[in-house]
């Protein structure tokens, strides 16, 4: 008879053992988890929430109030998106959301952004809905009512005239309210550079009312071009001192081009040297953007460059 065999360990019981703290560990951790997943994330008291969302719209706008808007573009956030029109969108939302809360506040947030786009009869309306809660704000509204008032004046553009001298006349005298402007707010932001602006643009306008009309006014051209090259000259700190120089530049290539459609440049009247004195100045012009480190214009410059070469190559075919 044979003697029994001994029984054979069990590893699996034993590995079984050995393995249970490890797993045991796991399990927690997995229930731990699951459990975190179905718990909500911790949020505001139902009475804080829509204050919650509003200070997130005015901060932002907080943050962007005194920019420099004559020297810098007008800031964006983190979308693209220009911060004060965002903001106006946000603030639209949010009383949609929530009807009938902080109505002051609102007003008054609206009102500063509309001022700061050049809305200054929109942000006088606003302004006016935020004194009529005579809360906390009613001082501040009523002071920047007056400031409002001023600039509203001072842009106001010329509805109609009689004859162009009457029309450059009104241009003229927008001019000298929006420089006077200038010299009231000199350190006052975002007024100052608000003013600066403004009259930046009333520049612009009659420089652009000069070159528009050029061929009815005497010396058009010339008084035009001028005119916008001692813009160009005042404004050296504005965010479109490179647009400016652009508009001069395609003003010198309008004069080429001009230049080439009242003497075809088949037939003996066409001067070479007349038509390459305004491209030698558009390319002047051009090259100076194109060179300028970080203008945003350079895309802008290199091609009009390239439209410039194209006429000259066209015209000297021509010419030939």
């Amino acid at each position: 008879m044979r003697p029994a065999q001994p029984t054979p360990p069990m590893p699996s019981v034993q590995f079984t053992r050995r393995a249970s703290p490890l797993c045991w560990v796991f399990s927690l951790a997995f229930a731990g988890l699951l459990s975190a997943c179905r718990t909500p994330a911790p949020s505001a008291p139902p009475q804080y929430q829509p204050v919650e969302s509003l200070l997130t719209i005015i901060a932002e706008f907080q943050r962007y109030r005194d920019a420099d808007f004559y020297s810098f573009p007008y800031p964006k956030d983190v979308s693209g998106q220009n911060v004060f029109k965002a903001t106006l969108v946000r603030l639209a939302n949010y009383e949609t959301l929530y009807p009938k809360k902080y109505g002051e506040l609102i007003a008054y947030t609206r009102a500063q952004a509309y001022a700061r786009l050049g809305e200054y009869e929109t942000a006088e309306r606003f302004c006016r809905e935020a004194l009529a809660f005579r809360g906390e704000l009613a001082d501040k509204c009523a002071e920047d009512l007056k400031t409002l008032a001023e600039f509203r004046t001072a842009a106001a553009h010329a509805r109609a005239a009689e004859t162009l001298a009457d029309f450059q006349k009104a241009l003229e005298e927008r001019i000298a309210r929006c420089r006077s402007l200038v010299d009231r707010y000199p350190k006052q932001e975002p007024w100052r550079s608000l003013a600066l602006c403004e009259w930046e643009q009333a520049e612009v306008d009659l420089a652009e009312f000069q070159w528009a009309n050029r061929q009815v006014m005497r010396d058009g051209p010339k008084r035009a071009m001028d005119y916008l090259e001692a813009l160009r000259n005042r404004h050296r700190q504005s965010k479109n001192f490179h647009r400016h120089t652009l508009r001069l530049g395609d003003w010198a290539f309008e004069m080429a081009e001009e230049y080439s459609i009242l003497f075809p440049p088949e037939r003996a009247a066409f001067l070479w040297e007349e038509f390459e004195r305004w491209t030698a100045r558009a390319r002047s012009l051009y090259l100076e953007v194109a060179q300028s480190f970080g203008a945003a214009e350079r895309i802008e410059a290199a091609a009009r460059q390239a439209a410039l070469e194209a006429l000259e190559h066209r015209v000297r075919s021509l010419n030939q």
